[in-house]
């Protein structure tokens, strides 16, 4: 288990019990970040910031949907951000409630390092809910959006070469990219309606006239991200059709020049 705290400009590592229980009783605004808590960590967490026991559950198990939840004056993200080397999706649960910040993680995510050391979720916090929640989302997600534009590159290259030659290297490099913007896809869909929930969200401690505001350019942004993945599967489809037919030809200029 890895972890640090952000308060009042200071980071420290692997933060003691006793540091987390003074900033709590002081009142002071913290962002708290723990990569692979144990369960006993988890409900340490949870009796000392009074976390719901379905979002403490949650959080134990992991493997959830991308989803927003509110319980009583704390909300609980579930988001979702990139491994750095794998590309693979890391699951982000993130816990805020009247000024204190915390993140889970199972995996390392280069999008909340570069937030603590960038200190833009630090200046937000014990601000509107949702803007302070806003660099967060925005940063995971974006990484999904330069992935798009890796495999959409890869697709523009392969819709070349699949004029000229059709072999099983173009098939399976095809499917292979359709099979990945498919995933990506299904984990982000559930998540992207955070609009919805913003009647929710306005009743939480803090919340603002920009609440909604926040609330939609969230909204927007990931929407654009499924759209983006979606467009990709849709041309793997369509490449098909062509990929298909320069094979059929060139298997019959093969077979008649044998």
């Amino acid at each position: 288990m890895r972890s640090w705290i952000d308060h009042g400009g200071e980071v420290v590592w692997e933060p003691s019990p006793s540091l987390i229980a003074q900033l709590v009783e002081a009142g002071q605004p913290f962002w708290l970040d723990i990569e692979n808590p144990t369960d006993e960590v988890i409900e340490q967490l949870a009796t000392r910031l009074g976390l719901h026991p379905l979002a403490v559950q949650d959080s134990s198990q992991f493997g959830q949907r991308a989803k927003l939840q509110v319980y009583g004056n704390g909300v609980m993200l579930v988001g979702f951000g990139l491994d750095e080397q794998l590309r693979e999706p890391v699951e982000v649960h993130c816990y805020y409630t009247t000024g204190f910040l915390i993140t889970l993680r199972r995996a390392a995510s280069p999008a909340v390092d570069a937030l603590r050391q960038a200190g833009s979720v630090r200046s937000q916090l014990g601000s509107d809910p949702i803007r302070a929640l806003h660099p967060l989302i925005s940063s995971l997600y974006t990484q999904f959006s330069a992935l798009a534009l890796d495999l959409d590159r890869r697709l523009v290259a392969l819709e070349q070469r699949v004029l000229r030659e059709a072999d099983d290297q173009e098939l399976a490099e095809i499917t292979a990219i359709r099979g990945r913007a498919g995933e990506i896809r299904r984990i982000l869909t559930p998540g992207r309606d955070l609009a919805a929930r913003t009647p929710l969200i306005q009743s939480l401690p803090g919340a603002t006239s920009d609440t909604q505001l926040y609330a939609e350019d969230i909204n927007d942004e990931l929407q654009q991200v499924v759209a983006d993945f979606t467009a990709i599967e849709e041309r793997c489809i369509a490449m098909l059709v062509p990929h298909q037919a320069t094979f059929a030809r060139l298997t019959m200029r093969r077979s008649r020049s044998s």
